[in-house]
């Protein structure tokens, strides 16, 4: 509403800026807020308001919002709807439902949490309904919690009169002809509201409501339709993909506002995706996000939303106050909680994605709540909108938007009461994942994997709790806790980072140091053999005077990491002792994992036998995952050995079934790359280059290094098998310096020996010759494993003679291990890895 005077305040003397004051009075707001608004002092206002009520004859405030009133209804009813300056985006969906649901039900309500374009939307529809009568708006959001509403219906409505006889007068009002009203923000005054609304609708035939608000009205007939998030756009899928979805539509229409000529690209799509997926899909953040694209790109404003109640501000002229940033929207929802309500809301914010409620009982329901007044107080942050739900198979999960998780945890922080809520829920977790362990194992294993999968998440909260406090002992119970089973879990990437934290010092004492010595020999093969070495050997010594099966676990860890590194001969027997002290106490699951470990150099068939009888053992247990991994083992050593190549298809899709209803995606992986394997080796080298590539990609993400390696060597091939010989040689070499640092020494001698085929075809024949030396010295049976030239030392005697051949083999096999660490594991001072 403009400043200007209209003529019954010009003839009582008002000026412009006492209009100014009047309407921000009849918004009902205070003088501090006015003063604030005007940018005038508070003393000011205070002058300013004693004025208004001498010159239009008022005694309180009261009727200074009364005469706003009048005054407004003359010159422009407040239910005129506003246009909106900017396109509406998205939503078809809803709007289809909603057009259903108004053509046959006299009161609808559009609920859903702050931001998430309710008001929009309603008024979208105000505008493009054409089977009900001209919608009359009556917005509520400046009535006072616990005021009367009716004076903001008869506002919009026209209607003139004294408070006591509104209700008759709107209902005289509304008895005559067809009528609809868009109620909007209805949350703060749900009582008052719905009660008139009651009223109305039972005595008038023709009135159909559409009603905003962060819960249900619970009235008789109401359809309550929950207003999602936007859809988001899948990460990878590029700007077409962004475009397609309703939020990721939202961003890039209002950025182009913003920021004329701003376009989704292939360079910002991901980055777009990202935005709107940590935003939760909700619109008011969107928008905000969006219009600060004038300042920054989407990668520097996607690196900025951990501080999004900062960045997210200013919001559209014209919005209403409590929408002008994010901050003000959710302020808008908390300040209408209880007390009770808001603290469990806070307390919900240590949840970092989906929970259940019996786990949020367990770690939510201390003084001053306990667990009667959860399910009461849970149930009205649900209707309130503020907590979302949806069914998993058979259980509700609930989680709250990633804005209004944050929001909450502000507040948490801001009560003193945020390190409390972190350790009940931190200890909670870590306690119940070391208690599944022997699921792990076992029968209950997919119900057990599939828990750590849904709540890894907080697992991750938990072990940060745990190292930001530096409380080792509980960040050490739990690695230990699972210990051997991390077998079973498989990799992820984040168990490596919290064990190079908690590596930074010396390992526990006593059983605790124990079981974390085998829980890291075990883990840390995937990286850094021969760190999971020095674990195993620590292990070993603590066992010296511990139990038989003590020492038992200790000969497994050796042996198991012993399979890697230059003692691996030692390695057999090591697991040989262990396996026989399983049988003897009736350990089978353990038993089974010594006897998988064997690798037997130039005995495939023992190696074989070894595995198929682990296979056995685990299976008889229920242990899909472990004996997978055997299937995938026994493929992988008939492939590289070109044995038994009619039964690999058979373990493969074995292994693979497993995995998949066990539940371990890790596994799922190693079958899947040990079947690309099998098909290069049967000259598929087309389609395995692009399984390899999505592969390796993933084996990084969740750390599995000699895996990684694994794909690298496979790329190297596939490039060498067309011609591409200095891709193939690029390939190689990245797969042999992690091998080398991995301190795997049969991956790093096949690598070697690839990378001396990449040479030969190059021209490189020296450096090839070399080359071999250096495998033969690590790992002479690798000369056996796929290569791609058997003939290739033959070749090279042909190209460099033989005293050329013998000296340059002979000076890579001389290399020592100091020598070949000086230039990334390769021979000293022969630039084995530059290329010319």
């Amino acid at each position: 509403m403009g400043s200007d005077v209209f003529p019954d305040l010009r003839e009582s003397g008002v000026t412009p800026r006492e209009v100014e004051v009047l309407w921000l009075v009849g918004d009902r707001l205070q003088n501090q807020e006015i003063a604030a608004r005007l940018r005038l002092s508070e003393r000011t206002v205070e002058s300013h308001v004693s004025s208004l009520l001498r010159k239009l004859g008022g005694s309180n405030r009261l009727a200074l919002v009364d005469a706003a009133a009048r005054f407004r209804a003359g010159r422009e009813p407040r239910g005129v709807l506003p246009r909106p300056l900017s396109s509406f985006v998205g939503r078809t969906r809803e709007i289809g439902d909603l057009r259903r649901l108004l053509g046959t039900h006299r009161l609808v309500t559009l609920t859903g949490p702050a931001g998430t374009g309710k008001t929009r939307l309603a008024l979208h529809l105000a505008h493009t309904v054409t089977t009900l009568p001209p919608a009359v708006l009556v917005d509520l959001a400046p009535v006072a919690p616990g005021d009367p509403v009716e004076r903001a219906f008869a506002d919009a409505l026209r209607v003139a009169g004294e408070e006591p006889r509104l209700r008759a007068l709107i209902r005289e009002t509304l008895a005559e002809g067809r009528h609809w009203l868009v109620v909007d923000n209805c949350e703060h005054v749900t009582g008052p509201a719905a009660a008139l609304l009651a009223d109305l609708l039972a005595v008038t035939d023709h009135l159909h409501v559409l009603a905003t608000s962060h819960e249900a009205l619970h009235l008789a007939g109401e359809v309550v339709y929950e207003i999602p998030p936007l859809p988001l756009p899948a990460e990878l899928g590029g700007p077409a993909a962004v475009l397609d979805s309703g939020a990721g539509r939202l961003f890039a229409d209002r950025a182009a506002t913003a920021s004329p000529g701003f376009e989704i690209t292939a360079g910002n799509a991901r980055q777009v995706a990202m935005i709107c997926d940590r935003l939760d899909g909700l619109p008011l953040a969107i928008e905000l996000a969006a219009a600060r694209t004038r300042f920054f790109t989407p990668a520097e404003l996607l690196t900025r939303l951990d501080d999004r109640f900062t960045l997210l501000t200013d919001g559209a002229r014209g919005s209403p106050n409590r929408h002008r940033t994010l901050e003000e929207a959710l302020t808008w929802s908390y300040e209408l909680l209880g007390e009770d309500e808001r603290l469990l809301l806070e307390r919900c914010s240590v949840f970092p994605g989906a929970f259940d409620y019996d786990t949020a009982a367990q770690v939510l329901a201390y003084p001053p709540l306990d667990s009667a007044d959860l399910i009461r107080i849970f149930s009205r942050l649900l209707d309130r909108s503020l907590v979302s739900s949806r069914r998993r198979d058979e259980t509700t999960e609930y989680r709250l938007l990633d804005s209004v998780r944050q929001f909450a945890y502000r507040r948490l922080l801001a009560r003193g009461a945020a390190e409390t809520a972190r350790e009940q829920h931190a200890r909670h977790h870590l306690r119940r994942a070391v208690a599944g362990a022997p699921d792990l194992r076992g029968r209950n294993q997919a119900a057990a994997l599939r828990w750590i999968d849904h709540r890894s998440a907080d697992l991750r909260a938990a072990l940060r709790w745990a190292l930001d406090r530096d409380d080792t002992t509980a960040a050490w119970e739990f690695i230990a806790g699972i210990g051997t089973a991390w077998e079973d879990v498989g990799c992820n990437g984040e168990i490596f980072d919290w064990l190079d934290r908690l590596l930074q010092r010396p390992l526990p004492d006593g059983d605790l140091g124990f079981r974390a010595a085998i829980a890291c020999a075990v883990v840390l093969c995937y990286q850094d053999a021969e760190r999971a070495r020095e674990c195993a050997e620590r292990a070993y010594r603590m066992a010296a005077g511990g139990t038989d099966h003590d020492r038992a676990l200790a000969l497994l860890a050796l042996g198991w990491t012993m399979r890697y590194g230059e003692r691996r001969a030692d390695s057999p027997g090591h697991l040989t002792r262990a396996a026989e002290t399983f049988a003897r106490l009736g350990d089978d699951w353990h038993r089974a994992m010594a006897l998988s470990g064997y690798v037997f150099a130039g005995d495939v068939d023992a190696t074989m036998a070894r595995l198929a009888h682990a296979a056995e053992l685990f299976g008889r247990l229920g242990d899909h995952v472990k004996r997978a991994n055997c299937l995938n083992q026994m493929a992988i050593r008939a492939i590289e050995s070109r044995t038994r190549l009619d039964d690999v298809p058979g373990w493969l899709a074995e292994s693979a079934h497993l995995a998949r209803t066990g539940g371990n995606d890790h596994e799922r992986l190693h079958a899947e790359l040990h079947q690309a394997t099998f098909d290069q080796h049967r000259g598929e080298h087309v389609i395995t280059r692009a399984r390899l590539i999505g592969l390796l990609a993933e084996f990084r993400r969740i750390g599995d290094l000699r895996c990684a390696v694994r794909c690298l060597l496979g790329l190297g091939r596939a490039a060498s098998a067309h011609g591409d010989h200095e891709g193939a040689w690029r390939h190689f070499t990245e797969g042999t310096r992690i091998a080398v640092g991995l301190g795997d020494v049969r991956i790093t001698a096949l690598g070697l020996r690839l990378l001396a085929g990449a040479d030969h075809a190059t021209g490189r024949f020296e450096r090839a010759a070399a080359l071999l030396g250096a495998a033969e010295r690590l790992d002479p049976a690798s000369r056996d494993v796929l290569v791609p030239d058997l003939g290739l030392p033959a070749a090279l005697r042909d190209r460099l003679g033989p005293e050329g051949f013998d000296s340059a083999f002979a000076a890579g096999y001389r290399a020592s291990p100091a020598g070949q660490a000086e230039s990334a594991g390769f021979p000293p001072g022969m630039g084995l890895l530059q290329n010319d």
